[in-house]
């Protein structure tokens, strides 16, 4: 017998979704500190969100409003439905890359000091308060857990597929040196080297001089990412990190 068949038309179904599955490094580390670092955490993270979206929307870009996101502890899923007309489903995933690569910039930056790895990916997914289900979202996670490895938010085939013939997508895209895709959240920054500097100091400080050789890694590789971009145009502002 199905549970309360009598008043659900059991209606739900899965449909077409770009899903971004974020962990933010060291979270679970700050969650098992003193109470003042916790909550410190707790509002930095709360606040991420604010102001990633307040951001996204300030730019005038339609297709803000029905982004979901959804925070439980170090993970955030970060969700919007696509449609079924092409030059539409194209400013749907515009809209969900630019509002994760304001996530990802913020959290890099002097306001917060951290680090974000994940995975996005394209298909079938069903999200409302109470759950979320779908394969979008299987693939999303495998990419975060295991394949991303270093502060870098990976793009599913399904994504790359979507975009391969849209410049200004693709602007969104770098191939790393494992050629896997991942997105270039500094593409829309504009442009604030010193932010970012003073952001990995944030990183270095907290971590006081202690450091393993996987979090050295991490710390490389976006020290590397962020170098190249301000090559370009904050040179003066290149991250440093002694061995």
């Amino acid at each position: 017998m199905l549970i309360n068949q009598s008043v659900d038309n059991y209606d739900r179904e899965t449909s077409q979704h770009i899903v971004a599955y974020l962990d933010i490094l060291g979270i679970a580390a700050r969650m098992k500190q003193g109470y003042e670092q916790q909550k410190l955490a707790m509002n930095k993270l709360h606040n991420l969100y604010t102001f990633s979206m307040d951001i996204s929307k300030k730019i005038d870009m339609v297709g803000y409003n029905d982004i979901q996101f959804k925070i439980f502890s170090d993970n955030i899923i970060i969700v919007k439905k696509l449609s079924e007309q092409s030059d539409k489903r194209l400013l749907d995933i515009k809209v969900l890359l630019n509002c994760v690569s304001n996530f990802q910039c913020l959290a890099a930056k002097d306001s917060v000091g951290w680090l974000v790895r994940g995975g996005i990916s394209i298909g079938e997914l069903f999200i409302d308060e109470t759950m979320v289900w779908g394969e979008a979202l299987l693939r999303a996670y495998d990419l975060e857990s295991n394949s991303a490895i270093y502060p870098r938010i990976l793009l599913d085939p399904s994504v790359i597929s979507n975009i391969a013939f849209d410049k200004e997508l693709t602007d969104y895209t770098q191939k790393d040196f494992d050629n896997l895709y991942f997105l270039n959240y500094l593409h829309i920054q504009h442009f604030g080297g010193q932010f970012l500097k003073n952001g990995f100091q944030m990183m270095l400080d907290e971590l006081n001089g202690s450091y393993s050789a996987r979090i050295y890694q991490k710390l490389c590789w976006h020290m590397n990412y962020v170098n190249r971009a301000l090559e370009k145009k904050d040179r003066k502002y290149r991250l440093h990190l002694e061995q």
